[in-house]
């Protein structure tokens, strides 16, 4: 009888404990439209592609290479992209990381070549957030963290704007 008990004992422990398995796409949640998405949980539209990339509509992918931008030029490519894209604020951009268990931090289907964007440091994307006078939090999509860089440093940009 001891070692029913034992196994039952283990099978309800392991029940309570939270599943340890990594997510690989973010869902249903976005809504592809060409070169841009919509996120339908936040209601922000992004650009699928790296400022300095095209989206390929044949491939699904993004051509060329990322533009290294400064927090100027990045809010001077928002600009030059049209009205209503800018620079994502940090916790607009938090939304796009997911946990997955292998490869980018983010879900490549929707937002492809993020690798690209990887010069030797990992794949680097401006926020606007700052943390402390000419330091802004970016979010590496390699690994999956956040840091602060200062504003004159070269990082990817992904636009975003309210549709």
């Amino acid at each position: 009888m001891r070692p029913a008990v034992s196994a039952m004992s283990l099978c309800l422990f392991l029940s309570s404990v939270p599943a340890m398995a990594c997510q690989q796409t973010a869902g249903p949640a976005f809504e592809l439209k060409g070169d841009t998405v919509l996120d339908t949980r936040s209601g922000l539209l992004w650009k699928r592609c790296a400022v300095g990339m095209t989206f390929n509509d044949k491939t699904g992918g993004c051509d060329g290479e990322p533009d290294g931008l400064t927090q100027e030029t990045a809010a001077e490519a928002a600009k030059k992209a049209g009205p209503g894209w800018r620079v994502p604020t940090g916790q607009e951009l938090e939304t796009l990381v997911l946990d997955t268990c292998t490869g980018p931090k983010i879900d490549s289907a929707v937002f492809p070549n993020v690798e690209a964007s990887d010069s030797g440091e990992g794949a680097k994307f401006w926020t606007t957030t700052e943390l402390l006078p000419g330091m802004f939090y970016y979010f590496e999509f390699l690994e999956g963290y956040a840091d602060a860089h200062s504003a004159g440093y070269g990082l990817s940009l992904f636009l975003v704007k309210k549709p």
